[in-house]
């Protein structure tokens, strides 16, 4: 793949990596052919994926131009994201609300700083997050523990018949720090 062909088409893609007693696992693979990564939190990593029109293609070590650190890599796939994917804000029906992309970009979401920035200040409180699949992210404010059940509920539906499952884990977004963190009861 020619990076500069595609740099500007180049995404943060949101994948699950689990152990079998579904703890987080940190990746480290170093052959050329393997994707470009880095963890997230818990069982989800970040990739790069290049949007070739009609498919997405992982970004692969190999792909890495030489000199380009992987935070510029991520700065770019997160610059290309804001410039081209249009999130809406949508309320759900458990009482939180959701970010809608198109269904391609939705978990992405989670590697765009800025993004959660403006969600918090929609709901002027912290977030509970959940992304039970590649095309769904869902949020509640921290403050109120009914929609959290919520959430938590609408995420154990999804397991049970969803497609594109990542992660029943929740994670909570401070708005004061801008820093992200396992959610815990």
């Amino acid at each position: 793949m020619k990076f500069e062909e595609h740099k500007t088409r180049i995404y943060p893609w949101i994948k699950v990596t689990t152990e079998s007693d579904g703890t987080g696992m940190s990746l480290e693979v170093t052959d050329a052919n393997a994707p470009l990564m880095r963890q997230w939190m818990a069982d989800l990593i970040v990739t790069y994926a290049v949007d070739m029109g009609d498919r997405f293609e992982l970004l692969q070590n190999r792909d890495l131009p030489a000199g380009m650190t992987m935070q510029e890599l991520d700065q770019l796939a997160i610059e290309n994201l804001a410039r081209d994917v249009s999130y809406q804000f949508v309320p759900t029906g458990f009482g939180g609300h959701g970010l809608i992309a198109g269904g391609d970009h939705e978990a992405g979401a989670l590697a765009w700083p800025g993004l959660w920035e403006w969600c918090a200040a929609q709901l002027n409180d912290d977030l509970v997050v959940a992304v039970p699949a590649k095309d769904l992210v869902m949020m509640a404010p921290a403050s109120d523990p009914a929609i959290i059940g919520g959430l938590k509920g609408i995420v154990n539906q999804i397991f049970q018949s969803g497609n594109r499952l990542l992660t029943r884990q929740l994670f909570h977004y401070n708005r004061t720090t801008q820093k992200w963190s396992l959610f815990q009861d």
